[in-house]
């Protein structure tokens, strides 16, 4: 954990979101702080914690952060506990005085100095206070090697400023100064405080239950797994957070094991009952391969429904999709006489598209609507009340409509921060559930709860046959799995008779994969293309596709 937000010592304060208890959690109550501000979530999640309250119902972010504030708040952070083996206690501080344990804990820890024997408890924190705190805190180590042209190697907190910029806690300022009497505001420290806390402080490599090495570096911990051939690895919890060492079971999804199944206009696939036995039941047994059914279109006939330059999707064209997905040929009719032939009841996601943020909005009767915010949750709701009608009216005897998938991978946009809680809602006041599958590099993905997902699923986007980092990629993708709390999407390509020697391989690292780190149990979904499975069992005569098949069925229940 080594870039840790503590930019805000170069100056640089970057956006980040965080992980917060549940979706549905209540909203901080500072009457100078909403949702809409950029730091809302960093805030409330300490403010969960109970690390930092505010002064008559405000939060006050650019008031400055005094010495005494400070070690309050990293006292209940770090839950110090004074230990009464300070010789000296500070000539401004009494027993009787706020934050006194506090203080005496940081003390005793190193965390400040004195100055003439007094604390100084209402002076401004200072940004070389801040480095000391840090490097004290967390025992950082420096190299001697900084050079910041107003912090001399003779600098009383040269080593504390030197080893914050060796672990790459901060560069400074673009004019090569630290800055070190600078004040530290409210805000700018509580930001530091939550991208800390947020984040495992330690990682564990393990391998058959046993602890092999504890790291403070995430890829390193990831490398020395790699030297095992059956080692995993974990986040430690720490004073604030207690981390999970299993992917998220998310319960309230209702999915053991998901598959997602394409259906738009770049499906090739004839549906039929006998298409969807094998992921129902694997082998003809009677167990269960796939218990959930996500059903997505990537494409309309002239364009894309992602984020994507070719989305230019109106209302007839999400209205294409619904009767591509509700018509008796299609995958729903089809699905669920597979599922009453087997006599099983399976969960079914419908997909809704992502709503263009360029061009007009055109309705059902050719009225054109101004791009905006209002009119893209317009729209969303219009598709939801039209499923939710198309739904009833099938009425399928052997289906359970759990909910809807974000198609969507990514939360890039500000808008879409906003407008995505509000489609949460309105889904969760009709009993469903939402999910999405972020891209391994997907932004603010920590903050997938935050926004109203019952789940997310990470993509470890490492089955393209070109990828030589696999082994590391899905290690990384389970260990984020773990600190956030999500699912994870296994995925395999669809791979042609030329490609399948070495998508087996590749695939065989993914099952693997998902064994060591027990992810059978959890809450799983599967990438196949547009019909992988269906190739598998096609193709059973070859004995690669035959082993796929049978990898895949090994995470049957």
């Amino acid at each position: 954990m080594k870039r840790l937000a503590v930019l805000l010592i170069g100056g640089l304060i970057a956006i980040s979101n965080l992980s917060a208890s549940h979706a549905a959690a209540t909203e901080i109550e500072f009457s100078d702080m909403n949702r809409n501000y950029w730091a809302y979530h960093e805030i409330k999640f300490l403010t969960e914690k109970d690390v930092i309250r505010g002064a008559s119902g405000k939060f006050l972010p650019n008031r400055t952060i005094t010495r005494l504030d400070a070690a309050v708040m990293i006292g209940r952070a770090m839950n110090l506990a004074a230990q009464g083996e300070t010789a000296t206690v500070p000539a401004d501080m009494f027993v009787s005085t706020r934050g006194y344990q506090e203080v005496m804990a940081s003390l005793e820890k190193g965390m400040f100095a004195l100055d003439d024997g007094k604390f100084r408890p209402n002076e401004n924190l200072t940004r070389k206070d801040m480095a000391r705190v840090l490097t004290v805190g967390f025992g950082y180590e420096g190299t001697g090697q900084s050079t910041f042209t107003d912090v001399p190697p003779t600098f009383p907190y040269y080593s504390y400023i030197d080893a914050i910029s060796a672990n790459d806690v901060t560069t400074g300022y673009s004019d090569g100064t630290f800055r070190p009497d600078m004040p530290v505001n409210r805000l700018q420290f509580s930001i530091f405080l939550a991208r800390i806390y947020s984040k495992p402080l330690e990682y564990s490599v393990k391998q058959d239950g046993i602890t092999l090495h504890k790291v403070r570096d995430s890829e390193e911990a990831i490398s020395l797994a790699m030297t095992y051939p059956k080692a995993t690895v974990h986040p430690v919890s720490n004073s604030m957070v207690t981390f999970s060492e299993k992917t998220g079971d998310l319960n309230q999804t209702g999915i053991h094991n998901g598959v997602l199944i394409y259906n738009g206009a770049e499906n090739y696939i004839t549906f039929s009952p006998e298409f969807f036995r094998p992921y129902i039941t694997p082998n003809g047994s009677s167990g269960t391969l796939f218990d959930s059914f996500i059903f997505l279109g990537r494409s309309y006939p002239e364009g894309e429904f992602g984020v994507h330059v070719k989305n230019n999707a109106n209302y007839s064209d999400w209205l294409w999709y619904l009767n591509q997905t509700f018509d008796e040929a299609g995958g729903l009719n089809n699905l669920n006489e597979a599922a009453k032939g087997l006599g099983k009841t399976v969960n079914v996601y419908i997909a809704i598209p992502y709503p263009k943020m360029e061009g007009t909005f055109m309705d059902l009767e050719g009225n054109k609507h101004t791009n905006s915010m209002t009119e893209r949750e317009k729209i969303v709701s219009w598709y939801i009340e039209q499923t939710e009608i198309l739904w009833d009216v099938a009425a399928y005897e052997n289906l359970h409509f759990k909910g809807y998938y974000w198609f969507s991978e990514t939360m890039g946009h500000r808008e879409d921060e906003k407008m995505i809680t509000k489609i949460s809602d309105t889904i969760h006041n009709r009993n469903r559930a939402f999910i999405y599958s972020p891209h391994a590099t997907s932004s603010n993905f920590e903050h997938w709860k935050n926004y109203g997902f019952d789940g997310a699923y990470l993509q470890p986007n490492t089955f393209r046959l070109k990828i030589k980092d696999t082994e590391a990629r899905l290690h990384r993708a389970f260990l984020q799995a773990q600190i956030y709390g999500s699912g994870i999407n296994l995925e395999i390509d669809q791979y042609g008779p030329l490609q399948i020697e070495a998508g087996l391989e590749n695939f065989k690292q993914y099952i693997d994969m998902a064994h060591r780190y027990e992810l059978s149990g959890q809450s799983l979904i599967f990438y196949q293309g547009v019909g992988m499975v269906d190739r598998m069992i096609k193709y059973w005569n070859l004995p690669s596709y035959n082993q796929a098949y049978q990898l895949l069925g090994s995470l049957a229940y």
